[in-house]
């Protein structure tokens, strides 16, 4: 018993012999790497960047990512690796770096990094589950022995986790036969994609037997089917296609000789043609005609001009071109310039979903060159664009995840609208500025740094004006055309004199009925979504609100529904107040579709459409909507912020800012940026083709310092009060910030947890620490919330000691008994 029970442990956990270890980073929230002996069968193949198949705890095997190889033999006992996954390291050095920079800035784990960076078809474990493709044609003559056992044990069976996988294949390593499958796309992953993927396969047609391979055998083709005209329409337009292309697509005969699927399905009866299935690339391919680039204007020269000799001396440029000025004449420019020096480009914007327009544009002038990188793509197709940039891929437009993509020569980095907030991630971890990334991430390749807007962050433009980054400015709008013409109208005065229409003042009424008697459109900008943000009793004073968030449940009429929107909570609208019984429940406040409602009502000849979250959930829901608008089927726009982020319309006479206020009172340091950064975002969106446009800003506080500087389109006014303000009150970029929230489903066990994490902290950084507190939203799905603020002096050493103190200090606070269940997020630079 005792040589067999010898014999098993040899069996599974060889001995060393090597004398070499290998420190693997899993995609887990682990706060160390772990270290694993390289058995002499993978000495050759292990190398950093690849990935290696792990035993983690008892039972559980994971995909890892090899960090390093070294001969420092731990002071535990080690498990050996089970096998070597990739024959080429997955992940460069200069990316491993970058993922190290991103960990440590931000005050995160390797594993939390690489289970952001990498497709979850990267990531095998033990609880993911695989099931066929739902293409399999159940031909496969060239899988290996193993692979060939799983699928036909597949066939049976529907679905069945790895850990089964290793059950049928009596083998405990089954990565190898996964990545097989998996590249042959006869399988998928039951986590890979929330909505079931299917290959994007297209119908095609060939030749049979012997015409394919004796094509002088054709006019015996013809004489068989030359009693119908169809059929030899329909081979005549397949010879004539075969003369341009070697793939031809059945959509293409039917379009060249006007025949249907029966048709072609007679000629394959005859054994004359073949019909076949073939996979076609997601990432898909540009089939339009390339247009020329115009002519770049004087000013566009003079930028451009100024931007080249700006990276002669720094490594990063801010581009402050007003709304309309042309800036993405400037990026095209310099992306063919990095490309014709063989260097790849990365186009950062916020949301690539919310910026149809610039793709297509891009498109129109880069072609097959330009593929696009974003959160809506299923997890096989991001593996497509994966390899794709690593074998060199030039142009990757993408949101913020695309920084994790494998670039191999990258030469120029654009962050377009680099102020928006969108490009900082809030959750999960890592919890990264996209910006700020972009900017180390060039560093490492050696590259450049645009970074682009209308309004920049007060960040960038201090960077700027003291000399960190160079600074070139954009200040007229192409082609001459005058900025909009901007009007404050006060709605406290209107309410008292009672012009006030609900919620529209008598000024914008006039002015929407001007522009569409003038043919223009209208866009009318409202940052709430919802019918009405409150539903409450007149008598008694009670509030719907959310049973697992402390927030009012918001009403949508569309679907008559009370909803949260922070968890999703739903439930049905009371007749009758639920504590008084009164029948006096009113709606208070308006959102976007109360906007969308009342317009009806006073344009009832207008067409009206509402573009948000809710309007735009499905995939091509936007696409559809800024297309109906820019062909002018649309005459009224109403949206939240998504109607600021780089629309350009022709046809836009005005734009309304319905509620000012909500914007400038939210209690936030950076309300008035944020204030100033979307009116003139918005106000941007109007009259920009050879026509000045007009915008109303409705407010009922119209002495506010922000709406003045957006009346003058005076930035550098607002940057000046704005900066002054945030010295004196050592807000960022006088100081940095580091939120830290604590949650927890019972009050007294959150309260004596941020207890002890406040009073270690300020015993060693004392009035560096603010709080705790109870923030906004103290109650978020079931779970409370406390708040704690590190403002700390914007030095290398005083931010280090910071955060391996509290990262230190969560530690030791997980692991007090009674505390082990309770959640911390840190987040550093919040926005």
């Amino acid at each position: 018993m005792q040589q067999s029970g010898s014999a098993s442990r040899e069996l599974f956990h060889p001995v060393q012999t090597t004398g070499t270890y290998a420190s693997v980073i899993l995609p887990l929230a682990l706060p160390k790497l772990y270290t694993y002996y390289v058995p002499e069968e993978w000495l050759d193949a292990a190398r950093p960047g690849v990935r290696v198949e792990v035993q983690f705890g008892k039972r559980k095997i994971y995909a890892g990512l090899l960090r390093e190889i070294h001969h420092r033999k731990p002071d535990h006992e080690t498990k050996p690796l089970l096998s070597v996954l990739d024959e080429q390291p997955l992940v460069g050095e200069r990316h491993l770096s970058f993922w190290e920079w991103i960990a440590e800035y931000y005050c995160c784990s390797l594993g939390e990094v690489m289970d952001a960076a990498l497709p979850a078809p990267f990531k095998l474990s033990s609880r993911r589950k695989i099931s066929l493709s739902p293409f399999f044609d159940r031909h496969f003559e060239e899988l290996s022995e193993a692979a060939h056992l799983l699928v036909q044990a597949l066939q049976i069976q529907k679905e069945v986790s790895i850990d089964e996988v290793r059950k049928i294949l009596n083998r405990k390593t089954v990565g190898k036969v996964l990545q097989e499958l998996f590249e042959k796309r006869l399988i998928y992953m039951s986590e890979e994609v929330k909505e079931t993927y299917r290959p994007r396969m297209v119908r095609c047609v060939r030749l049979a037997e012997p015409y394919r391979s004796q094509p002088e055998l054709l006019s015996e083709a013809f004489e068989q089917c030359a009693r119908s005209l169809k059929q030899t329409e329909a081979l005549m337009a397949f010879v004539q296609l075969s003369k341009q292309q070697q793939v031809i697509r059945c959509q293409e005969i039917y379009d060249r000789a006007g025949v249907n699927s029966a048709v072609l399905r007679a000629l394959e009866k005859k054994g004359i043609l073949e019909l076949y299935e073939k996979q076609a690339s997601r990432l898909g391919g540009y089939e339009e005609e390339l247009v020329e680039v115009p002519e770049m204007s004087e000013q566009q020269q003079r930028a451009l001009t100024a931007v080249e000799e700006a990276f002669g001396e720094k490594d990063v440029v801010l581009l402050h071109g007003v709304t309309g000025s042309g800036k993405t004449r400037l990026y095209v420019e310099l992306i063919k310039k990095t490309l014709a020096r063989g260097r790849q480009v990365l186009y950062l914007l916020p949301e690539v979903g919310l910026t149809t327009q610039i793709v297509q544009r891009l498109q129109q002038l880069f072609g097959d060159q330009v593929a696009v990188y974003h959160h809506r793509l299923n997890q096989n197709e991001r593996v497509e664009m994966w390899r794709a940039v690593a074998e060199g891929q030039p142009v990757v437009l993408g949101a913020r995840s695309a920084l994790f993509l494998p670039f191999r020569e990258l030469g120029l980095v654009i962050v377009d609208e680099e102020h928006d907030p969108s490009f900082k991630q809030h959750d999960p971890a890592p919890r990264y500025q996209g910006r700020d990334a972009a900017v180390y991430l060039a560093h490492l390749f050696g590259a450049k740094t645009l970074l682009g807007t209308a309004t920049p962050s007060l960040e960038s433009y201090y960077n700027a004006r003291r000399g960190k980054y160079a600074l070139v400015e954009m200040l007229e709008r192409f082609g001459g055309v005058q900025l909009p013409e901007i009007q404050v109208v006060d709605a406290r005065e209107e309410l008292l004199l009672r012009k006030l229409k609900v919620h529209f003042t008598s000024t914008l009424l006039e002015e929407i009925t001007q522009a569409l008697e003038k043919g223009e459109q209208v866009i009318l900008f409202r940052n709430r979504r919802g019918y009405a943000p409150i539903l409450k009793c007149a008598v008694c004073g009670w509030q719907a609100g959310c049973k697992d968030c402390d927030v009012s449940l918001t009403y949508h009429k569309f679907q008559n529904r009370l909803q949260c929107h922070y968890c999703g909570h739903q439930e049905g609208v009371p007749t009758a107040c639920p504590a008084c019984g009164s029948a006096e429940v009113r709606l208070l406040g308006f959102g976007t579709e109360k906007i969308e409602d009342e317009l009806k009502i006073y344009f009832p000849e207008a067409n009206i459409q509402r573009m948000d979250f809710d309007a735009v959930r499905s995939r091509n829901a936007y696409v559809r909507i800024i297309n109906d608008f820019e062909e002018k089927r649309i005459d009224i726009l109403v949206g939240t912020q998504m109607v600021t982020k780089g629309l350009d319309f022709e046809n836009v006479g005005l734009v309304g800012v319905m509620s000012a206020d909500q914007i400038l009172q939210f209690p936030h340091f950076r309300s008035a940026e944020r204030g100033f950064q979307l009116m003139t975002q918005v106000a941007g969106r109007a009259g920009r083709k050879q026509k000045r446009g007009k915008v109303i800003i409705q407010a009922f506080r119209v002495d506010h310092p922000v709406l003045r500087e957006v009346l003058d389109g005076d930035y550098q006014g607002f940057f000046q009060r704005e900066i002054r303000e945030r010295r004196a009150f050592q807000y960022p970029p006088f100081s940095r910030l580091i939120q830290l929230t604590l949650k927890h489903k019972d009050p007294q066990v959150l309260n004596n947890a941020m207890r002890q994490v406040a009073e270690r902290l300020k015993a060693e950084l004392g009035r560096r620490v603010l709080g705790p507190g109870i923030p906004p939203v103290g109650r978020i799905r079931g779970q409370y919330l406390l708040e704690l603020l590190l403002k700390l002096e914007p030095r290398t050493p005083v931010l280090r000691h910071a955060k391996t103190l509290l990262l230190q200090t969560l530690r030791e606070m997980q692991q007090t008994p009674g505390f082990t269940t309770v959640r911390a997020i840190v987040d550093v630079d919040p926005n």
